[in-house]
């Protein structure tokens, strides 16, 4: 998850015979009812080359079109893009993911659960880029706005933040023009439509989902408006279900920094480099262009590599000291300093990326404002926004201005009629959902959605268990190498299996990690391999 992503802020049944389908036939079913269309897909559209070598022609691609407006079902249509990775064994069912955003991209997602045998026999495994968003058309494709904050550690955040909301305006205004067909039908109301209806194409007769980050909204408003459809519905780094926009910008913005905690408690090291090469950038900005493309590094482009790639995931925690060490050699001249700077480029996106704009803004075409502010109707006032904005920078210095400077302003300019999704909070919503029976997994410091957001969704749902890691990763399961975490969630899906009410779950750390008490010298890193190793496992991650 980005930093004003819900990943991530900064991150996706099937009956038997039904998906037999030859590659390309059309696949109407008998009275009309909508199909999806799969065909093998191409090797390009895997994730990473070895995926492909193993898999192909495995993999299928769909589409599959749903109405903008489901009291117009014959008017405008989305069509959706899904991947498929059918199941190896006897078939359970269709495991839908999602891995959030919003506007993240989740038709790779497959590969999160193919990575466990007993998912990978049991279930057609399902990604989908949800409508609006990536390979689905018509999705957004909006410039965002432009915003750097000065490169010092000095910011007079509330001051920024009221500047951005201005630039921000004017983008949301502009994307607003640009994608006025469509852009009042992409709240999540509408996506939970269209995954059941992508359930129903595929002969499910309940839903069998593992939503994560934003993808648990999309969890628990379907759990909400369809809970007798229900087979297991995982939550996993979930939002909370009574929130609004002020909470989100609020709350949400502080939990990077709560991660920081984390592994300065566990790895001194790793804080120490984060620290440290924030402060050598704050000091003098680092030139990583080339001729023709300026780009210059400063602290808060550091800290936006670091929230955006690596904090997300305690997997890529042991890549930030070596990242530290690439940023130190960057500024050598000649050619060691050029591997650095040019694998540094890489990871802000090429030569041309706008290295220097404010962290955050992720490149989801205006996807994450749009849905997130259809999904929630409160606009905080200016007063409301320098309130929070001074509230987070006291909790979470490092990295609060920077995220709730962008997070609070984001649905400014916008005139669309949002589309709020319910709130589990009133005596008769608790009492809809109060007999279902899911699984909750959250963090003790999670990087994106915090922990009170995991226990405001055990509380909605009172007949569910959570699983509980003390760590600062996001998403858990299946991520962080926990058998206390795997096996109960695993189960869950597998057999609808409930565990314990509440489990708690020790760290477990990732291999390389320094967990020494003083922070490492200074080695030789190959640049390239840091580089490959980060991009390849938010690639994987869906991110």
């Amino acid at each position: 998850m980005t930093q004003s992503r819900l990943l991530p802020l900064l991150p996706v049944a099937v009956a038997v015979g039904l998906l037999s389908v030859p590659a390309g036939a059309a696949t109407e079913a008998q009275g009309g009812s909508p199909q999806i269309r799969w065909t093998t897909c191409p090797r390009e559209a895997y994730p990473a080359p070895e995926l492909a070598d193993a898999l192909y022609p495995q993999l299928q691609c769909g589409t599959f079109r749903v109405p903008y407006d489901y009291d117009r079902p014959n008017g405008k249509k989305f069509t959706l893009a899904l991947q498929k990775l059918p199941a190896l064994g006897t078939k359970v069912g269709t495991l839908f993911t999602n891995p959030g955003g919003p506007g993240a991209s989740g038709r790779n997602t497959w590969v999160l659960p193919a990575t466990s045998p007993s998912l990978r026999r049991s279930f057609d495994l399902v990604g989908f880029d949800p409508r609006g968003v990536g390979a689905t058309t018509p999705a957004f494709d909006c410039d965002p706005a432009a915003g750097e904050p000065p490169n010092t550690p000095d910011v007079n955040w509330v001051r920024f933040a009221e500047e951005q909301a201005s630039r921000t305006a004017r983008a949301n205004r502009a994307c607003q023009r640009k994608s006025a067909d469509f852009i009042a039908h992409v709240g999540t109301n509408n996506v939970v439509r269209d995954l059941d209806a992508m359930r129903a194409a595929v002969g499910d007769p309940q839903l069998t989902y593992w939503g994560m980050s934003y993808g648990t909204r999309i969890g628990y408003v379907y759990a909400y408006r369809y809970p007798k459809k229900v087979r297991a519905i995982l939550l996993d780094g979930p939002v909370t279900p009574d929130g609004s926009w002020a909470n989100f910008a609020d709350v949400r913005s502080i939990s990077n920094d709560e991660a920081l905690r984390f592994i300065r408690a566990v790895s001194p090291a790793t804080y120490a480099a984060i620290i440290s090469t924030r402060n050598s950038l704050f000091a003098s900005r680092l030139g990583i262009g080339t001729p023709g493309h300026r780009m210059r590094m400063g602290g808060y482009d550091w800290l936006s590599l670091i929230s955006s790639r690596l904090l997300l995931q305690q997997a890529n925690w042991p890549q930030i000291t070596k990242l530290a060490d690439v940023v130190a050699t960057a500024r050598i001249v000649g050619s060691g300093g050029d591997d650095a700077r040019a694998h540094l480029r890489r990871l802000f996106g090429g030569a041309g990326a706008a290295v220097g704009s404010l962290p955050g803004l992720a490149p989801d075409g205006g996807a994450n404002s749009a849905i997130n502010c259809a999904d929630y109707a409160d606009r905080p006032s200016a007063r409301r926004r320098a309130r929070i904005v001074r509230n987070v920078v006291s909790q979470a210095p490092v990295f609060g201005g920077s995220t709730a400077a962008g997070a609070v302003s984001a649905c400014v300019g916008y005139t669309f009629r949002p589309d709020p999704v319910p709130k589990i909070a009133s005596q008769a919503s608790l009492a809809r959902v109060a007999n279902l029976r899911l699984a909750i997994s959250d963090s003790t410091a999670d990087a994106a959605t915090p922990l009170v957001w995991g226990r405001a969704m055990t509380r909605a749902f009172p007949s569910s268990f959570e699983v509980t890691q003390r760590t600062g990763n996001h998403v858990n399961f299946l991520s962080t190498e926990s058998n206390c975490v795997d096996d109960p969630l695993r189960e869950y899906l597998l057999t609808r299996t409930m565990a314990p009410r509440r489990t708690m779950c020790l760290f477990t750390a990732p291999a390389g990690l320094d967990m020494a008490a003083v922070a490492a010298s200074r080695h030789e890193v190959d640049p390239r391999a840091v580089a490959d190793t980060i991009l390849r496992n938010n690639r994987l991650r869906g991110q």
